[in-house]
């Protein structure tokens, strides 16, 4: 069955640079895969006071003069978030009902995107977020600080924007035979939207280049199976430049992945490759856990 009929399409949305390119990649995909379509936004709160106090100086009655000051800004602070947030959560509506959406929600809720994306992840089918937040303003390198929880904390399928919108026209499939490469691969195979006027190219580099070629292979049945034509690549090399120059040569708008294949421990000391990945590359990516 197809993932999208057993879920809604959920857009994290929070007035970042990417906003607007997330909400176009999260219509595309909810009005191609004919899925009710939810939009999200958190409020965080990190509060703290505008004035300066010297804790050491304070006494009974200034402490408690303190707590109800702290108190009287976090109230500001809260409603002036809330405020902020329906604003966006109307603008992204609109533009959704724009462009033809009807199946449509429009949220917002405390606390922070992974929290919620475990709260709600029994009814998604795929989750929409930017690569960089509102914590990353005007860096394009960078990536938001919430970005790999939230992809470690959702078993769905986790489309993450890169760029402005364009109708993705080619799509990438990282193939490595890892486990999340096989739940990849089945996903590629089941999932109409992926692969329905879309290119499908599927590589595989490894240090042996009879290993990539086998791993291509084994990739190319599956997906003949379901009547799906792909067009293959089997490399030798170094896996993260080998697959960015692909990327580039061949105009790829998505990249296809299983992601942090090992555990965060592994990832701290040597390097996520996920994480390196979406640093060197300019295309979509559809990350599978």
């Amino acid at each position: 069955m197809s993932i999208t009929k057993r879920g809604l399409i959920l857009a994290g949305v929070d007035g970042s640079e990417s906003g607007d390119a997330v909400i176009d990649y999260a219509i595309w995909l909810a009005k191609k895969g004919r899925a009710p379509l939810k939009l999200l936004h958190t409020i965080e709160h990190s509060h703290y006071s505008e004035q300066v106090h010297h804790e050491g100086n304070l006494t009974p009655n200034s402490k408690e003069h303190l707590l109800d000051e702290l108190s009287d800004e976090e109230r500001v602070e809260s409603k002036q978030l809330i405020a902020k947030g329906k604003q966006i959560l109307n603008q992204a509506k609109q533009k959704a009902q724009d462009a033809g959406v009807i199946d449509l929600i429009a949220k917002q809720r405390h606390g922070s995107l992974p929290e919620a994306l475990i709260d709600l992840q029994a009814e998604l089918a795929m989750v929409v977020i930017g690569a960089t937040g509102q914590d990353h303003h005007g860096e394009q390198a960078g990536l938001g600080t919430q970005l790999e929880d939230a992809i470690r904390v959702v078993s769905k399928p986790i489309f993450i924007v890169k760029s402005d919108f364009t109708t993705p026209k080619k799509l990438m499939f990282a193939y490595n035979g890892s486990p999340t490469s096989h739940k990849a691969l089945n996903l590629l195979r089941s999932e109409a939207l992926l692969h329905e006027d879309i290119e499908i190219h599927v590589v595989s580099v490894s240090k042996d280049l009879r290993e990539a070629m086998n791993l291509v292979e084994d990739a190319r049945a599956v997906l003949q199976e379901a009547n799906i034509d792909v067009v293959t690549e089997a490399l030798a090399g170094d896996p993260l430049s080998l697959l960015t120059q692909y990327q580039q040569y061949h105009d790829i708008d998505i990249t296809m992945m299983g992601a942090f294949s090992h555990g965060k421990l592994h990832g701290f000391i040597f390097g996520s490759f996920t994480t390196q990945m979406l640093l060197e590359s300019q295309t979509q990516f559809l990350l599978v856990r």
